[in-house]
């Protein structure tokens, strides 16, 4: 049998709790009673030092007399937490002959929700009233440093609720928000006196646990997720199921600021989505996974700001024709975007993976969308020429309802011609995404739009797949294309997606080609269009702007 450390137990509780000796000096305080207090070394102090409570309806301290009288229990505030009111129960504490060591004191707090007046008021979440994030990061800063200066360890629990878009986009914002609110009453209520509670924003709350270890922490965490998946939650008629996923990091001595200890707890509160979301992932500094994890989380910061600072740009990349029918009837050029970052301009293989983990790519595709359109309208000879432009799209933007729309008003607000823009998915995207890709391919060509594949011929049904959807162009995927003219089998492949292409209807563009070989190779197949450093690197926008013109 484990054998239980009492203090263990003390803690467990998460009760304001404290014991005197017969000299009215405190001899233990729970993490509770600890995070209401100014001080922070509690041993030896009289409990006046310690927790300056005042007797309700008077102005008298609570001394040590008043402790040793016959006060049993009464009403004190804290007039350093804007006198919230606290009910005080004394007791005393026997040794095993029966005599009386000291006096043990319980707090607890009779205003669940906190007085608002004044500047507090302010700074209070007005959907769930909780602490605003202000607050909660000052009080996280303090137990950085604390912890950095002392044994003691604290936690930081970075809660996300799980599918909340899901029920926001389908049921309202009303449900949204009074999920938001239920979840956080629910939560609330587990907590005890001197839990720090914060929505940080969003679908997001923080908690911090002061004077824990990382059994307790996770205790804690543990209990907050079976409460929720047990909550009920109705909306108009229907019941959804609800869960939450919590990170957890303890803060101690190696916790270097309070930004490191938030990126760390959102970076385990992601792992635990990953994992499946409705569970607890304590965040470990040796696990590789993580610190990957961690590094991705550093790129979407960068990406946010890349987003409000305006640091992305757009370069061209020329599509050349290599049949002679096709020769200079139409540029194609394929417009792509790169991200300014400490003076260096990055391609998307270094952003483009955290963007696509955490949900960002939407931003950026609509970022590339508004400004290319934006420069077409202040280019008025480039919408009028025999021009085609080709846009990557992902497949999170597909499946946005609203994307398609958000491109309509584009097109409209900068009279674009939609015949000269082309869209382009993966494979990939369109085989995991197909009715949703196929309807949106429908809408652009009622628009006037056209549809190319990209990196074809990676998937297992890629032939398939092929004769359902209605695109116009067939990007073949460069790992074929690169070494034709030395691989025999990628030679067949590519002739075979060509061959289907065209019988289907479908032009194809050869991707990767790097090579006057490969090129000619290409040309014999019959692939209708080359794309490639051959023809020269990707150029500024400007740039290419001229060479069109």
């Amino acid at each position: 049998m484990v054998e239980l450390n009492p203090s263990w137990i003390l803690k467990s509780l998460g009760q304001c709790f404290v014991c005197l000796d017969m000299d009215g000096l405190v001899v233990y305080a729970s993490a509770a009673a600890i995070d209401l207090s100014d001080v922070e070394y509690y041993t030896g102090i009289d409990i006046v030092d310690f927790l300056p409570l005042v007797i309700s309806n008077s102005n008298n301290s609570l001394s040590e007399e008043l402790v040793y009288k016959d006060i049993v229990d009464c009403k004190v505030t804290l007039p350093h937490l804007n006198d919230s009111l606290f009910s005080l129960f004394v007791s005393d504490v026997l040794n095993d002959d029966g005599n009386i060591v000291g006096r043990s004191l319980s707090l607890l707090k009779d205003n669940p929700t906190p007085a608002h007046s004044g500047d507090e008021e302010s700074h209070l979440d007005p959907l769930t009233e909780l602490m605003g994030r202000q607050k909660f990061e000052r009080r996280l800063e303090n137990l950085v440093n604390d912890a950095s200066t002392s044994s003691r360890t604290h936690a930081l629990l970075y809660i996300d609720i799980d599918q909340f878009k899901l029920i926001n986009d389908t049921s309202g914002h009303g449900a949204g928000d009074n999920l938001i609110k239920t979840i956080a009453d629910s939560i609330g209520k587990e907590l005890f006196v001197g839990d720090m509670f914060c929505r940080l924003g969003g679908d997001e709350f923080g908690i911090l646990l002061s004077n824990v270890d990382i059994f307790e922490a996770q205790t804690v965490a543990n209990r907050l997720v079976k409460t929720i998946k047990r909550m009920p939650f109705f909306w108009s008629g229907i019941s959804h199921k609800t869960s939450i996923s919590i990170g957890v990091v303890i803060i101690d001595e190696f916790s270097h600021d309070r930004e490191s200890v938030m990126s760390q707890a959102d970076v385990a509160m992601y792992s635990a989505k990953e994992a499946g979301r409705g569970r607890v992932h304590v965040y470990d500094k040796s696990n590789k996974k993580l610190s990957r994890l961690h590094d991705d989380m550093d790129w979407v910061h960068r990406i946010n700001k890349a987003l409000a600072d305006d640091d992305f740009c757009l370069v061209t990349e020329r599509i050349l024709p290599l049949v002679d029918e096709l020769n200079r009837t139409t540029i194609y050029n394929e417009i792509l975007v790169r991200m300014r970052y400490n003076g260096d301009v990055l391609r998307p293989g270094q952003f483009m993976p955290a963007a696509e983990r955490f949900g960002l790519m939407p931003q950026i595709d609509r970022w590339v969308i508004k400004n290319f359109f934006n420069y077409l309208q202040r280019n008025v000879e480039l919408n009028s020429q025999n021009v085609m432009y080709s846009i990557n799209i992902s497949g999170q933007s597909l499946c946005q309802e609203s994307f398609l729309d958000f491109v309509y008003r584009c097109l409209r607000r900068g009279n674009i011609n939609p015949e000269i823009i082309c869209f382009e998915i993966t494979e990939t995207v369109a085989i995991t995404n197909f009715s949703v890709v196929t309807r949106f391919i429908q809408r652009v060509h009622e628009l006037g739009g056209k549809f190319a594949l990209d990196d074809f011929g990676t998937g297992m049904s890629s032939f398939g797949y092929l004769q359902e959807l209605p695109v116009d162009f067939v990007k073949i995927d460069g790992l074929f294309v690169h070494d034709i003219d030395k691989n025999p089998v990628h030679e067949a492949m590519v002739r075979s997606i060509n061959d289907i292409s065209h019988v289907l209807g479908k032009r194809t563009i050869a991707e990767f080609v790097e090579r006057q070989e490969v090129m000619e190779q290409l040309q014999s197949l019959g692939v209708d269009y080359a794309q490639g450093y051959l023809h020269g690197r990707p150029q500024d926008l400007v740039d290419q702007a001229k060479v069109n013109i």
